[in-house]
């Protein structure tokens, strides 16, 4: 009876940890609204010029991102940063990644290294610089680690680190996605 009870709880908790994952959504922030400006209050320009472009993200599921430009930076002086502050289920594991697309004549930069710091998380995986904006993956969603957040509204940074940022060689970022794991912390 005593190990019965055992595999009841273990099932239980099992059971509950799932229907709090599922009751987590994916939450994606663009870095603009449809109109084109920025997408505060959950996007800002920390410091950097940052404009805007017509060059999205094209990858697959693109129908699931609204606005018609994205972000740009094209010179890292000042240098370029922003920070992003989704509202996001407290306490639940998500993994981060980031999409953007580019052209031919208006590349994203092939050598660009961003620093990543996550304020407002227990737990994180992503690395503290990352080559995710480089151009070779454009039109992806590129994975930067996971979080969990403790509390509703963590926020992460993105500063320029180094690479080359000119008119042909540009920052873009389009959206950056959490999708909520099923290994989660509790």
């Amino acid at each position: 009876m005593k190990n019965h009870m055992k595999l009841l709880a273990i099932t239980t908790l099992t059971a509950i940890g799932a229907i709090h994952c599922l009751a987590a959504e994916t939450v994606t922030v663009e870095s603009r609204k449809a109109d084109g400006t920025p997408n505060a209050p959950v996007w800002s320009e920390v410091s950097g010029k940052w404009s805007q472009s017509k060059n999205k993200s094209r990858i697959p599921d693109a129908s699931s991102l609204t606005a018609e430009n994205v972000s740009i930076c094209v010179t890292n002086t000042p240098a370029p940063a922003f920070k992003i502050s989704p509202e996001l289920a407290a306490n639940t594991t998500y993994k981060v990644e980031v999409t953007f697309g580019t052209s031919s004549s208006y590349a994203a930069s092939p050598d660009l290294i961003v620093a990543v710091a996550a304020d407002g998380v227990s737990a994180s995986t992503l690395a503290t610089n990352t080559p995710a904006f480089q151009g070779s993956g454009a039109n992806e969603w590129n994975a930067l680690g996971t979080i969990t957040p403790s509390t509703s509204h963590p926020s992460l940074t993105f500063t320029y680190v180094s690479g080359t940022l000119s008119r042909e060689s540009r920052w873009y970022v389009d959206a950056i996605r959490f999708t909520p794991q099923l290994n989660q912390a509790q």
